[in-house]
């Protein structure tokens, strides 16, 4: 797809907060998008959708997969690692480190879906556009897109010319990194693109130099690159195949830099808790200081990514066209963090991955005057072999549980070294998932569409999973857990045995919706979508039996949309909902009864209602004003965690109110061009967990970025600073209870200088 994105690109991506490429724009041009599998104007897709174009992506020097969130109204990230990553679109996501399980907001890569959540952060770069469609998006886009999908599209080997950049960036705690592209025509018929970025960071969040922590480094940085080869080949008139193939890795990455929030600590240092067993906190962190860390593990994350994708397009006779898109993908993950804020082993987390993914789709689609349509079928095989242990504060409830059963003579605490019980746990996971699906437009009458699509969707999954306890007193690793087709649950001294080792579900996506063109710049439409999520297993070390698996979801979402080009200098889109959610799979880690933290998911019901109101004027020909609005009020209707069941809470990360703005100013010196861009975020007061503690609340803040961009010719040199008020508010927190509440912090104000050239 060819199509550059330039004013209404510009247009709809301001109006979403998204900053404009350095280059002038005409309003009038299109953007096109894919959100339908078939390239369409945004303006016409009867979806509440966000485009961000790959020349924002770099005005903004947007340069993680994670950095979008900040631009686009309604997404949020919830993160403490890059080794796993949490999307939150219309308060739809699910909060947890249980790196077996999927999110339920879908991500593709150049048409091709990542289901673990281990895969999705990585380098930015040579991007064409990202796409965000909002509410469920499963009739074309396949499995766990309940709460909607985000699609990244990178630069293809499309054009004959030879053509790249060079973008060097300096910054803030040591910052630099390097990327470029180069491609052109490799002869009459082959096309071939090669990009990369390189990438490396100091961390914002320092030792603390009071004690001696094991960790000295500082945490926060990176260290990692990222490289793609695109191939584009014409076969013949009427069949193309595009090639790609992509390589990511981080190095070593340092890991954990949490703090304590507040709280009254007693003589045990414990905190006070609510009656549903939510830590009580106070203003502030206990160390005084939020991007200080007391690390004495020294943790790190080591990652490989490799994605192999062919797409063949076969024009057929009569205006059809047959798709064939396959993927194969690689993950390598190991993790080890420092999982407390004190200097003690009180809690130590590892994780270790090895994923392989295996994804097919066949597509039909033709179109008329009078009717759209398309079918296809998709296959996907899914393993995962994981290894995770827990050491410390953790392990004491266990071990008293194994004590109480006989298997072991006494608990952890019973030899004055309370953190010395570790408990491991292997996963060996299996999921395959078949699916039939189709979709059609018919044109009602000139200004009238109907669309409706059906997809079934079939999911078959198989665990094995065993637990292991083990300490000082005990060095022989225990089995205390296994699922039943494991044989080792045969053990006499095994605590639980779970049988639901194999899950078969089918289910159905649908969409319903009516378009109604009012004239040639506005269009409405009126949507019923609904969305499913299988379930899954909690592979945790103090899962309870009869929450070892939790249920599937589905999401019924109905909208009512509106999109308008109000002049030639205003634009105007906005879309309103209603979820009906059953069985929303929440995440929560407060301990029932014990020190012992117990992250398991559970199933609740929720309402949700709110929109989104995305503006965009051009007063002048040198100015770009943007402007968005969320709202949304949600009510979840009873959380298990805790001694008592928590009711009427909020979906995390879903402030009742929040708003994206930018103000661009253009000013041609010369031959030359200087751009001020200043943008940046506002969010209502939200709380990071479902639980909806008081240690995991966000307060209202707003974050703004500024740059300043000489451009002449190809080259262009910039100055800017994120974060410009130097805002303090958390990227996470975590609800433990009696233990109180833990916070990974974002980073402060960081600045620096970008060159760049265009050739």
């Amino acid at each position: 797809m060819g199509t550059r994105h330039n004013a209404i690109s510009l247009a709809v991506a301001i109006a979403l907060g998204a900053g404009p490429s350095a280059a002038s724009a005409q309003l009038l041009d299109e953007i096109i998008v894919t959100a339908t599998k078939r390239e369409e104007s945004i303006q016409a897709v009867a979806i509440s959708v966000s485009a961000i174009g790959g020349e924002e992506i770099a005005e903004l020097g947007l340069s993680d997969m994670t950095d979008i969130t900040q631009q686009v109204p309604g997404l949020q990230l919830n993160t403490w690692s890059p080794q796993l990553t949490i999307f939150n679109l219309r308060g739809v996501s699910q909060n947890n480190f249980v790196d077996n399980l999927e999110a339920p907001v879908a991500v593709y890569q150049d048409d091709a879906y990542i289901a673990s959540i281990n895969a999705v952060s990585g380098q930015l770069f040579d991007m064409e556009r990202v796409e965000v469609l909002r509410g469920p998006q499963g009739t074309l886009f396949g499995r766990n897109a309940t709460g909607g999908l985000i699609h990244y599209i990178s630069h293809g080997a499309n054009e004959d010319e030879l053509n790249g950049y060079l973008r060097i960036n300096a910054g803030s705690y040591s910052r630099v990194s390097v990327e470029g592209a180069v491609g052109g025509a490799l002869s009459d018929n082959v096309r071939g693109r090669l990009a990369f970025r390189h990438e490396t960071a100091d961390g914002y969040i320092k030792p603390d130099r009071s004690i001696p922590p094991v960790d000295k480094r500082a945490i926060g940085g990176t260290d990692g690159y990222g490289v793609r080869a695109t191939l584009q080949v014409d076969f013949s008139d009427s069949l193309q195949g595009n090639f790609i193939a992509k390589f990511n890795k981080d190095n070593d990455v340092p890991t954990g830099g949490y703090v304590f929030e507040n709280c009254e600590f007693d003589a045990s240092s414990f905190c006070p808790v609510d009656e549903s067993g939510r830590a009580i906190t106070l203003p502030g962190v206990v160390s005084g200081d939020v991007h200080l860390h007391q690390n004495d593990t020294r943790g790190f994350l080591d990652r490989d990514v490799m994605s192999l994708t062919a797409r063949f397009d076969k024009q057929l006779e009569n205006g059809r066209e047959f798709t064939s898109i396959t993927n194969y993908m690689d993950v390598d993950k190991t993790y080890l963090e420092d999982g407390d804020a004190f200097p003690a082993p009180i809690v130590v987390f590892g994780q270790a991955a090895k994923i392989k993914q295996f994804t097919q789709e066949l597509r039909l689609s033709g179109s008329s005057e009078q009717l759209n349509w398309q079918v296809g079928a998709y296959y996907m095989d899914f393993q995962f072999d994981g290894q995770a242990f827990t050491a410390g504060a953790p392990v004491i409830g266990l071990s008293f549980d194994l004590q109480a059963a006989g298997i072991i003579d006494a608990p952890v605490v019973g030899d004055g070294n309370p953190f010395d019980g570790r408990s491991d746990r292997i996963t060996d996971l299996t999921v395959k998932n078949m699916s039939l699906f189709g979709q059609v437009d018919y044109n009602l009458s000139d200004s009238l569409t109907l669309t409706a699509g059906l997809r079934w969707s079939d999911d078959a999954k198989d665990v094995d999973w065993t637990a292991y306890f083990s300490s000082d007193q005990n060095p022989t690793p225990i089995v205390y857990a296994a699922t039943a087709n494991n044989a080792l649950a045969g053990a006499s001294t095994i605590l639980n045995v779970f049988n639901d080792d194999a899950i078969n579900y089918d289910d159905f996506a649908a969409r319903l919706s009516l378009k109604k063109q009012f004239n040639d710049s506005t269009q409405g439409f009126i949507a019923w979508n609904r969305g499913i999520k299988g379930g899954n297993w909690t592979l945790a070390s103090a899962v309870s039996p009869e929450r070892f698996t939790h249920k599937e979801e589905v999401l019924n979402s109905y909208e009512i949309g509106v999109k308008s080009d109000l002049s030639e200098s205003v634009r105007l889109n906005a879309t309103v909902y209603y979820y009906d959610y059953k069985n929303y799979q929440n995440f929560v880690a407060i301990p029932p009864d014990s020190v012992s933290p117990n992250p398991q998911v559970g199933n609740s019901d929720v309402k949700a209602v709110g929109g989104e109101v995305e503006l965009f004027l051009k007063p002048a020909d040198r100015w770009d004003i943007g402007l968005g609005l969320t709202f949304e009020n949600s009510e979840v209707d009873e959380v298990n965690a805790g001694s008592a069941p928590i009711r009427n809470a909020e979906l995390p990360n879903a402030p009742n109110l929040s708003a994206n703005y930018l103000l661009r100013y253009a000013q041609p010196v010369g031959g030359s061009e200087l751009v001020f861009v200043f943008d940046g975020a506002y969010y209502d007061d939200q709380f990071l967990e479902v639980t909806n503690g008081p240690g995991t609340l966000q307060k209202a803040y707003n974050v703004s970025n500024v740059k300043l961009t000489w451009k002449s010719g190809n080259w262009a040199v910039s100055a800017w600073s994120k974060n410009v008020f130097d805002e303090t508010y958390k990227a996470y927190s975590l609800d433990l209870g009696i233990l109180g509440a833990t916070t990974f912090y974002a980073p402060p104000r960081t600045s620096g200088v970008t060159l760049e050239v265009n050739f």
